[in-house]
């Protein structure tokens, strides 16, 4: 296997630092205050979860250092996050998951600051490379805003799977890889949407600053930043959850554009509210809309995938098999239903589903997303699902979850 373009140097610095953060004072304030919130506004609505309040506590809290342990603008470095706790070079490192991650990205930052000049070096690192969004975020914990966007596939890309990003103050004037700053940009978020996990693998990356100004930010700056962002960023996190959770039991709203509210702009997503009871079950429907990537996941109540590498609560557009008709077919149930596209709750009657379409073509597919919910019981699915609709049986579903779990730990290969 080629070596893992997420186990750098870089990577392990930044955790360093972020593992440091965690011991000091700073950060227990932020922890006691984050946990006293939390509990306040979800301890009797998440009581059926409540064994899992305090890994979500574990990793809103290393989310936040880790942003903090690579927020230095002037000295920058590539670093991963959003994962679930796992273990490489030779330690444990903790989860940092947050509102809603999704299992087929692969989240890096690197920071950056309005008047800095950098350059982004990148290759690809497996054969059909994963598409991409570069969005240069504002300092705004109250709502991320997005104040530029690359996609890759507007990006001029050598044939050897290798390119070169420009970020300054600098109006684009068609330059295809450049990111223009604006004030008050704190940080590049990168995401490679991986499809085949045994395949794809996110591009290496490195960053360069051109232009660097003073020397680089201590520990005790670091602390600060990262309890700031940490206490800020609840109220924002709060809504991602209740934008599901607060919802009418079962009921999916219609998809609609993500960048409005924080989110990328060249993706539409919906959410709904799950409830299930033993007997029950649902069935989605919904088409592609031409879009290159897609997924749907359940979180649970605290918006915290969940145990993806294990179960299939969550599908993207590789792992999905489409009906007769083109269209797709799922159904969300607490036991296996016998269908190919079984999103698994885990055993939780409540969870939060959301399903995103995103990389369309630049010119449009003319086709909008659409997609339908039913609540059925559990008993009647054959009935209720139409003939086109595949099926899977019991050995099929071990190799599918074989499948799953050997992809997963292929991005904790420590080189």
């Amino acid at each position: 296997m080629p070596l893992n373009p997420l186990a750098t140097a870089s990577q392990r610095e930044v955790e360093d630092r972020a593992l440091a953060l965690l011991q000091r004072p700073e950060l227990e304030r932020a922890r006691t205050i984050a946990t006293l919130l939390w509990q306040n506004v979800a301890a009797w609505p998440s009581r059926d979860q409540a064994d899992r309040f305090a890994n979500m506590i574990d990793e809103y809290l290393f989310h936040h250092a880790m942003r903090a342990a690579n927020g230095d603008a002037n000295f920058p470095l590539v670093a991963s996050f959003m994962k679930p706790p796992h273990h490489w070079f030779g330690r444990a490192v903790p989860g940092s998951r947050w509102a809603g991650d999704s299992p087929d990205f692969i989240y890096r930052t690197i920071p950056i600051a309005h008047g800095g000049r950098y350059e982004i070096r990148g290759t690809a690192t497996c054969a059909v490379p994963p598409t991409v969004n570069y969005s240069l975020m504002a300092d705004n914990t109250a709502a991320p805003v997005t104040l530029a966007l690359l996609d890759s596939l507007a990006m001029d890309i050598a044939a050897d799977g290798s390119f070169i990003i420009t970020v300054d103050e600098t109006p684009t004037e068609g330059r295809r890889n450049h990111i223009q700053t604006r004030p008050g940009a704190e940080f590049l978020m990168c995401r490679d949407a991986l499809g085949d996990w045994l395949t794809q693998s996110a591009n290496t990356l490195t960053v360069t600053r051109l232009n660097p100004d003073g020397g680089p930010k201590d520990e005790a700056d670091m602390a600060r930043h990262a309890a700031k962002i940490a206490i800020d960023g609840l109220y924002y996190t709060y809504y991602c959850t209740q934008s599901g959770a607060g919802q009418a039991p079962n009921d999916i709203r219609p998809p609609m554009s993500s960048g409005a509210f924080g989110g990328m702009a060249t993706q539409w997503g919906t959410k709904g509210n799950i409830c299930l009871e033993d007997d029950a079950a649902i069935i989605i429907r919904c088409n592609a809309a031409g879009a290159a990537f897609r997924n749907l996941t359940l979180t649970d109540a605290f918006h915290m995938s969940i145990e993806y590498w294990r179960r299939t609560s969550s599908l993207n557009m590789l792992q999905m098999a489409p009906d007769e008709d083109g269209d797709f077919t799922f159904v969300i149930a607490h036991r296996d239903p016998g269908v190919h596209n079984w999103l698994d709750t885990g055993g939780l009657k409540r969870t939060i589903f959301g399903q995103r379409w995103q990389a369309f073509p630049p010119e449009g597919s003319g086709i909008a997303p659409w997609m339908t919910a039913r609540l059925v019981r559990f008993a009647d699915l054959k009935r209720e699902l139409s003939d086109g609709v595949q099926q899977i049986d019991a050995e099929g579903r071990q190799e599918q979850l074989k499948l799953r779990q050997a992809g997963f730990l292929r991005r904790y290969v420590d080189n």
